[in-house]
């Protein structure tokens, strides 16, 4: 069961030492961030949910709400319960006036193990015949996209695996190439190569910078 609960309702919680838990990317939650939250990007989600116990609530939040919310009806559909989803994610508990935690993280994150690519090295790769996949969400996606791509975003990339071939090169996509170099983490950790699997620098307005099309 996934409950949604506002930011004061939430902060209650926080304050009796209910888990959070960030679902957010590894540049957004160093921006800023719950006091105390645990950070599970969503494309790492699949790898580390165990990481999240069944036995007591837990919070799970984002940006807005909406990556967190698929979040925990996943999580539920593994057999978890008491889950809460923060209604309106991090925008609303700011607006609302309530604590962020601003302080630089301390941690240390793997080099890439993909490859990044310029937009005129992705253009090749997709003259090539590579897929292109585009992890933003899809009001996004629908503002312009490279051409011939396809959305899934990178709060589902883990359960859409098995969508992607593994016969052919892999460029992934996002606004400005930090999601997607996520998404690329995720897949060489799940047997793609390093050649195989391409991080496009700079994403989406990288590209149209380069004066290259986009599609509506």
């Amino acid at each position: 069961m996934v409950k949604n609960i506002r930011p004061q309702e939430a902060k209650q919680l926080l304050e009796q030492g209910v888990l959070f838990v960030d679902v957010r990317e590894v540049e957004e939650f160093d921006e800023a961030r719950i006091p105390g939250a645990k950070l599970i990007p969503g494309s790492e989600f699949a790898e580390r949910f165990r990481e999240i116990p069944k036995d007591q609530p837990v919070v799970v939040y984002c940006r807005s709400g909406n990556r967190s919310a698929q979040a925990a009806y996943w999580l539920a559909g593994q057999g978890y319960s008491n889950l809460l989803n923060l209604e309106g994610g991090l925008l609303s508990w700011y607006r609302q006036g309530l604590p962020l935690d601003t302080q630089p993280v301390e941690e240390t994150y793997p080099t890439a193990h993909y490859t990044d690519l310029t937009p005129h090295q992705a253009e090749a790769w997709i003259r090539e015949g590579a897929y292109v996949v585009d992890v933003r969400e899809p009001y996004e996606y629908a503002m312009g996209h490279l051409p011939g791509a396809v959305n899934i975003p990178l709060g589902r990339f883990p359960q859409s695996l098995g969508q992607l071939p593994r016969d052919r090169k892999i460029l992934l996509v996002c606004a400005s190439g930090g999601r997607s170099s996520s998404a690329a983490e995720y897949l060489v950790g799940q047997g793609f190569s390093k050649e195989q699997v391409g991080n496009l620098e700079g994403g989406t307005y990288g590209w149209m910078s380069a004066g290259l099309a986009v599609e509506r």
